[in-house]
């Protein structure tokens, strides 16, 4: 669905998924590097020099324009603008070079090409080759991309004995969600193995923004628009916070689990349903014991590529449904199943204008809204393969920031069989400790679900 007779650097309008993202980066800005998207993978063990990875990332930029795209226009009103060629900076980091001085910035431009390798560091090869990318992606994300003269790519090439062994992507979460990074990572790696891929048939960014503005996008906004304010009405009053805020006002702490892993894995199988099904029912049930709630709803994200056409877009296109639960049920199980439904349901109203819904929500009175977001960013879960229910469980604070959006998001990530849950929030809602234990509480939860 490529239009090959689009003029060259045209300026277009941001997608309703894009337009989500740039009010998150002004909310939290300038502290919005936790929106970045890292990636970090092993090259094919066939030999990849650097010139064949250079040459495979240039085909993967050629080949998805949301990867040759900034942001133009005034700041509070962006447009976004596709470059004909992009070539984005990228960083060698090579092994058995020690006291190396760094190469310098190849030439970026300012409008539409940039290339070059932008520095160089000491590694070594193998697991600490691994270790050691992993910290180099760390570096890379570590600040908010330039929207206006940056491209929404950062990549290094992890180098031992001559040949590439890893590479870094760092995506700008303008340019791509965690479903659209991934379909960046296949290609990536196809292109290091061959020297073309088939054409794409899904829809570029710049189609997919023209159908929402168009009557037919605007008519699926303003039903969606309507659903979310049916539900809202069914829902109880959140209470306002009641703790002082800390500083940083926003902490994450993070849990790693084979046991609500395994135990995730049971309930769901029991239920028919998916683990992601039965970690949003356990994360509500807490939120309504927090809030009083029995009627409450959850924001969960969707990555919206169910229509084939959609199904391999790199770009931001995710946005959020609101899922609302009666929580006074007979057992776990039964909220499970009630999850399930609801939340498919709740899916096909994930579509919508961002600026349309906080215009209509806000006209429709104060005190409406939702108790935080729920965002599995598993693409592989293995449900109904249930291990046994042991394991060591590890709690970490990581990360803190002052400002955001959202005042308390449950991320879920992690491999199979260790299960990596992160909650964040504001600590006026919840202090570092409770935070913590909203954690433990939904291992065990889910655990005792599992046992009964």
């Amino acid at each position: 669905m490529a239009d090959p007779g689009a003029p060259a650097g045209r300026d277009g309008p941001l997608t309703w998924g894009q337009r989500d993202i740039w009010r998150a980066v002004l909310a939290a800005a300038p502290q919005e590097r936790y929106l970045n998207i890292a990636r970090v993978f092993a090259a094919p063990k066939r030999p990849v020099t650097v010139e064949r990875a250079a040459l495979a990332l240039e085909r993967l930029v050629a080949r998805h324009e949301s990867l040759r795209t900034r942001l133009t226009g005034p700041r509070d009103a962006p447009l976004q603008r596709v470059w004909p060629v992009a070539c984005p900076p990228y960083e060698v980091v090579e092994s058995g070079r020690a006291g190396s001085e760094p190469v310098g910035p190849g030439p970026v431009d300012s409008g539409a090409v940039g290339s070059g390798v932008v520095g160089s560091e000491t590694v070594g090869s193998g697991a600490v080759g691994s270790l050691l990318a992993e910290e180099v992606g760390e570096r890379l994300a570590a600040e908010p991309f330039a929207y206006w003269e940056e491209w929404p790519l950062r990549v290094a090439f992890v180098v031992a004995g001559g040949y590439v062994r890893h590479i870094v992507l760092v995506l700008c979460h303008l340019a791509a969600d965690g479903h659209a990074a991934e379909l960046v990572v296949k290609d990536f790696r196809l292109l290091l193995l061959r020297d073309s891929l088939p054409p794409l048939r899904s829809a570029t960014p710049r189609e997919l923004a023209a159908w929402q503005h168009s009557p037919e996008g605007r008519r699926v906004s303003g039903e969606a628009i309507g659903f979310w304010l049916e539900e809202y009405a069914r829902m109880d009053p959140v209470p306002p916070s009641s703790h002082v805020p800390g500083e940083p006002r926003f902490v994450e702490a993070t849990m790693r689990s084979p046991a609500l892993a395994a135990a995730t894995q049971e309930v769901a199988a029991r239920n028919r349903v998916s683990s992601s099904t039965v970690l949003l029912a356990g994360a509500m049930r807490l939120a309504g014991r927090l809030t009083g709630q029995r009627f409450c709803g959850m924001r969960v994200i969707v990555n919206n590529r169910f229509a084939a056409a959609r199904r391999d877009v790199v770009s931001t296109i995710s946005q959020e449904a609101l899922v609302v639960l009666d929580l006074r049920t007979e057992s776990f199980d039964a909220l499970v199943r009630q999850a399930w439904g609801t939340a498919l349901r709740a899916y096909r109203q994930a579509q919508y204008d961002p600026y349309a819904m906080e215009e209509a929500v806000t006209r429709a009175g104060p005190g409406i809204r939702s108790f935080g977001c729920f965002n599995d960013q598993r693409l592989v879960q293995e449900d109904g393969q249930a291990a046994a229910l042991e394991g060591k469980t590890e709690v970490a604070r990581t990360d803190a920031m002052d400002r955001n959006i959202c005042d308390f998001r449950l991320h879920v990530g992690g491999e199979p069989g260790r299960m990596e849950v992160s909650c964040y929030a504001d600590t006026a809602l919840l202090p570092p400790p409770g935070i913590e234990q909203y954690l433990l509480d939904l291992e065990g939860l889910i655990v005792e679900a599992a046992r009964t």
